[in-house]
C-alpha cells in the first residue's frame, strides 16, 4: 500500500509541476502544501506503539486528531475548478481530483491505524463510537478550515480566537446552519467511504480467486 500511495502522491506532484512548467504560473501552489499537511496524520498515526497509552502515544494521538481534518480538506479544493486560459479544464479537474483523492486516502489510512490501535485495548462497540466521533470532529474541522479559514496551528497561535469561533457555533447552532450542514454532510460521506474501503480488500481478493 505504501508503494501505491507513493506513486499516487508522486503523480499529483508531477501533474502540478507540469502545470507550473507549461503555464509559468504557481496558481495552485497550495496543492503540494496541502498534500504535506494531509500526510502528517498518516505519519503521526504510524508512530503509535504497543506500549499502551504512554505519554508518547497520547502525544501522537493528539497530534493526529489535530491534523486529521487536513487530509479530507483537500476535497474542498475542488471549489477552485474553473476554466482558465492556457490549460484545458479537464487537466485542472484531474489535478484537483487526484490531490483530493490522495488527501482522502492518507486521512482514512491514518484513521485505520488509530482504529487498529484502539481495538487492541477496547471493545469493538467503544472503538466504533470513538471513530464516529473523530469523523464528526473532522467534518467540523473541514468547515473551520474552508469557511472560517482556521488552520491546525491556530490552536497554538490564536487559541482564544479559535475557541470563541467554535463556542459561538455550539452555543448558537441556529445562527450557523452552514457549519452544521457541512459537518453532517462530511461526516456521512467520510463514514460511508471509510466503511466501503474497509470492505474492498475482501471483495477484490474474492474476485481474484475466481
Amino acid at each position: 500500500m505504501q508503494r501505491i500511495l507513493f506513486f499516487s502522491v508522486g503523480f499529483s506532484l508531477l501533474l502540478y509541476a507540469f502545470r507550473v512548467w507549461y503555464t509559468g504560473s504557481f496558481l495552485f501552489l497550495f496543492i503540494p502544501w496541502n498534500l504535506f499537511l494531509a500526510w502528517l496524520p498518516l505519519y503521526f498515526s504510524s508512530q503509535l506503539r504497543s506500549a499502551g497509552f504512554s505519554f508518547r502515544n497520547l502525544s501522537f494521538m493528539a497530534l493526529w486528531l489535530l491534523f486529521f481534518p487536513n487530509s479530507p480538506y483537500l476535497i474542498t479544493d475542488l471549489f477552485h475548478l474553473e476554466q482558465r486560459a492556457g490549460v484545458p479544464l479537464y487537466y485542472d479537474l484531474v489535478l484537483l481530483f487526484m490531490a483530493a483523492w490522495n488527501g482522502l486516502l492518507m486521512g482514512l489510512l491514518s484513521l485505520r491505524n488509530i482504529e487498529r490501535f484502539l481495538l487492541q485495548r477496547f471493545s469493538v462497540l467503544k472503538v466504533r463510537a470513538v471513530i464516529f466521533s473523530c469523523i464528526a470532529l473532522c467534518g467540523f474541522g473541514i468547515y473551520l478550515g474552508r469557511y472560517d479559514r482556521y488552520n491546525s496551528w491556530h490552536l497554538v497561535t490564536q487559541p482564544l480566537d479559535l475557541l470563541k469561533g467554535i463556542a459561538a457555533k455550539i452555543m448558537y447552532p441556529a445562527s450557523h446552519p452552514g457549519a452544521w450542514a457541512v459537518t453532517i454532510l462530511f461526516t456521512v460521506v467520510l463514514l460511508l467511504i471509510y466503511e466501503a474501503l474497509k470492505k474492498m480488500p475482501a471483495h477484490f481478493n474474492e474476485q481474484a480467486s475466481l
